[in-house]
C-alpha cells in the first residue's frame, strides 16, 4: 500500500530587497538627523564662545577706563614755562568724543592719555611725560603709542560731571575745578545695544 508522502517547504533566512531598501532608508535618515544635530550643536557652541569673548572684551574696555580715570591727576602739569595745561579736558560730539588725561603709571612716571571715539573706532593714546620739578615744561619722552580697544561701534558718547551735578559735553568748559567729579561712557554695540558706565572720580 503506497502512502503519500508531506513535502515540507523549509523557508531559507534572510532580507528581501524591499527590506533591505527600506532598512538603508531608515538608516540614511538616522544618519541625517544625527548630522544636523551635530552641525546644530557645534553652531551653538560657536555662538556662545563668540559671546564670551564679546562680554569679556566690553568688560576689559570698561575696567580699563575706570583705572585710567580713577588715576588721573588732579593739578595741571606746565606746558610752557608761562602756561599750565589742564590735566583732564574732553569733548563729546554726535560723531564721537575724545578724552584727554594725565595719571601716574607704575613707577610713578606721569603719563599722557587719550580715548578716542571716531569712526566707529575706540582707541588709546598713550605717551610718557617727562616733568622735572627744575624744567619750565613738561615734554614728551619717547613716541605715542595707539591701541585699538573695540571696532564696529554704532554710536558713542561721553559725558562729564560738573560741580553742579549737572552732566555736560565738554570738560572744563568753565569748571573750576581741574576734574569732573564722574563721568559717563555710552557705547552702542550693533546686536547688542547700549552699554552705560558711569564712573565716579575720586
Amino acid at each position: 500500500m503506497w502512502r503519500a508522502k508531506r513535502t515540507e517547504h523549509c523557508h531559507v533566512g534572510g532580507f528581501s530587497l524591499v527590506e533591505l531598501l527600506v532598512a538603508l532608508t531608515v538608516f540614511a535618515l538616522a544618519s541625517l538627523i544625527a548630522y544636523r544635530g551635530l552641525n546644530s550643536m557645534a553652531a551653538t557652541k560657536a555662538e556662545l564662545d563668540a559671546e564670551i569673548r564679546f562680554w569679556r572684551a566690553l568688560g576689559n574696555v570698561f575696567e580699563r577706563m575706570e583705572m585710567d580715570f580713577s588715576l588721573a591727576l588732579a593739578h595741571p602739569l606746565r606746558e610752557t614755562p608761562d602756561r599750565l595745561g589742564a590735566p583732564f579736558q574732553g569733548a563729546s560730539a554726535t560723531e564721537g568724543f575724545v578724552i584727554d588725561l594725565v595719571r601716574q603709571d607704575g613707577d610713578r612716571t606721569p603719563v599722557q592719555l587719550r580715548y578716542r571715539c571716531q569712526n566707529r573706532t575706540l582707541t588709546l593714546s598713550m605717551r610718557p611725560v617727562n616733568v622735572a620739578l627744575t624744567a619750565a615744561a613738561a615734554t614728551p619722552v619717547g613716541g605715542e603709542q595707539t591701541t585699538v580697544l573695540w571696532q564696529g561701534i554704532e554710536r558713542c558718547e561721553a559725558a562729564f560731571l560738573g560741580s553742579a551735578g549737572v552732566w555736560r559735553s565738554d570738560w572744563p568748559g568753565g569748571e573750576a575745578q581741574s576734574r569732573p567729579q564722574g563721568m559717563r561712557i555710552r557705547l552702542a554695540m550693533p546686536g547688542h545695544g547700549q552699554f552705560e558706565r558711569v564712573y565716579y572720580l575720586p
